[in-house]
């Protein structure tokens, strides 16, 4: 998994990764910022503007 630094609680956390049917979900487990969210085979849904 990859560490990335939240933009919402300002911390270094590991993704956390959950898959729902098609839809995969990356997000931080402290606080819940989902960073992106795409269906496979659809391209991205959502992202993370903030870097």
């Amino acid at each position: 998994m990859a560490r990335r630094t939240c933009p919402s609680c300002k911390q270094v956390v590991e993704e956390n990764l959950k898959r729902e049917g098609n839809v995969v979900i990356k997000s931080c487990p402290k606080c819940g910022h989902v960073f992106v969210s795409y269906e496979k085979g659809k391209g991205y849904i959502s992202t993370s503007t903030n870097s």
